[in-house]
């Protein structure tokens, strides 16, 4: 019997994601320092970050196959700009194209030269920073240089920084954006029924990452 598929990943990274998160809610146990986060919180968070624009990648991918995009649309548009050309009523374009930010500065590692001070509480303080990683257009447009964070979500674009609440965050923004998906067409992306094993339980993926049930 013949028979026929696309190779989208998509589903298959929330079983990871889900281990992940388990593991950084068990390693986060205070706020990040003004130079950085613990190193388990940075590690579990900054590869929370990434699998989730994959994913959502992934997904979008499926979109523009299901929508019959043009090869140009599929090696060339961004996922942003290629989901507010597709449906005008798209209201997350900025959300994404800080996530997108966010996984680029984790993937290439951007770099920093970071001095800073010990307090007695034998914490570290910040005294100046140094970007030596330059970024493209999209991060001079979208990253407050002063805050170095993102301007809309808030996200850390220190590489060493990235924490708890930016994987929440990223993850979040690529739920409700996969809702969205979802609510205009169930045929090019389906994921409000999935499930993953989550602290030893079965559960929606949408419940463990705090959005249950939620549609655009």
């Amino acid at each position: 019997m013949k028979d026929s598929l696309v190779t989208i990943i998509g589903s298959s990274y929330f079983e990871p994601i889900s281990t992940l998160l388990e593991k950084l809610n068990r390693n986060t146990k205070n706020s990040p320092n003004e130079v950085q986060a613990s190193h388990l919180e940075n590690g579990y968070a900054a590869s929370i970050c990434l699998l989730a624009v994959v994913c959502l990648e992934s997904y979008v991918m499926r979109v523009r196959y299901v929508n019959n995009a043009t090869q140009k649309e599929i090696d060339k548009a961004s996922v942003p700009k290629y989901i507010k050309t597709l449906y005008s009523d798209f209201s997350y374009e900025n959300e994404l194209i800080e996530i997108h930010i966010l996984r680029d500065l984790i993937a290439h590692n951007h770099l920093w030269e970071i001095n800073f001070l010990w307090d007695q509480e034998v914490d570290m303080n910040l005294d100046s920073i140094n970007r030596r990683s330059k970024g493209d257009k999209k991060y001079e447009q979208y990253v407050d240089t002063n805050n170095n964070t993102t301007k809309t979500l808030k996200l850390n674009v220190n590489p060493i920084k990235v924490c708890k609440d930016d994987a929440i965050i990223v993850l979040q923004t690529m739920w409700k954006t996969l809702l969205f998906l979802e609510d205009k067409n169930r045929n090019q992306c389906y994921v409000s029924h999935l499930s993953v094993r989550h602290e030893g339980k079965s559960q929606k993926f949408g419940e463990i990452v705090g959005l249950p049930d939620t549609h655009t």
